[in-house]
């Protein structure tokens, strides 16, 4: 599915949430297509805004469990520690995060 088209029919928006729904766990790749997705979509249809907005927390906590886990973040790339902190920016951004919790992620991120 090409989101990024489909994001501009508003009746497409349950299958939006299906897509990223079906994925499962959600890589650093996805992130970032989520929160493009989520940034272009109309807040009016709240339902399916604020459930790509749970997608979007449910993958950032698998990520952060697993950074815990490993006590850091030395299991992804740096490429996919440029994603993750380009995803949290943004959802912080977007109010979709609380962009205060998070910072000192995306600081860890980008050393």
């Amino acid at each position: 599915m090409d989101v990024r088209e489909a994001v501009k029919d508003k009746g497409k928006y349950k299958d939006i949430v299906g897509y990223f729904q079906g994925l499962g766990t959600l890589d650093t790749d996805c992130l970032a297509l989520l929160i493009d997705t989520i940034e272009l979509m109309s807040e009016e249809i709240f339902e399916h805004y604020k459930a790509l907005g749970g997608i979007f927390k449910g993958a950032v906590s698998e990520i952060l469990e697993r950074r815990e886990k490993e006590g850091g973040f030395g299991f992804l790339t740096d490429s996919q520690k440029s994603q993750l902190s380009y995803a949290l920016q943004k959802a912080g951004n977007l109010k979709v995060l609380l962009w205060e919790k998070y910072e000192q992620y995306d600081e860890e991120l980008k050393r």
